[in-house]
């Protein structure tokens, strides 16, 4: 996706770089936005991974946060992705841990896709 998306930018300003949610490569207060679409359910620990977002967000910068988020996903609760947050409940609980403050949800697509914003 890196090569993909370099051969598509059209912007100097843009840069993409390889890397994880838990361990971000820049500086402390960095980015006035976060944005992580569908990749939280996939994060190692989505603790740690709110935590970085945290860290590189300047103070008043914002999150976005959009993946799926439902009652509906309940079989995946039981299965392989036991212990992530798949729920508003549980992932507002992260967010908040994360020193993240007012989340806010908004419905994105149909009733699976779902995000959150939330302030540092």
């Amino acid at each position: 996706m890196i090569g993909a998306a370099s051969g598509a930018a059209t912007d100097d300003r843009l840069c993409f770089v390889v890397g994880t949610a838990e361990r971000l490569p820049w500086p402390d207060a960095t980015f006035d936005l976060v944005v992580s679409t569908t990749s939280f359910d996939h994060w190692a620990s989505q603790q740690q991974g709110l935590a970085e977002c945290a860290r590189v967000l300047v103070p008043g910068g914002w999150l976005v946060l959009a993946d799926q988020f439902s009652v509906l996903l309940l079989p995946t609760l039981l299965a392989g992705r036991r212990g992530k947050a798949r729920t508003k409940r549980r992932a507002t609980r992260l967010l908040l841990a994360a020193g993240l403050r007012s989340p806010q949800w908004h419905r994105a697509y149909a009733v699976i896709i779902q995000a959150v914003t939330a302030t540092k």
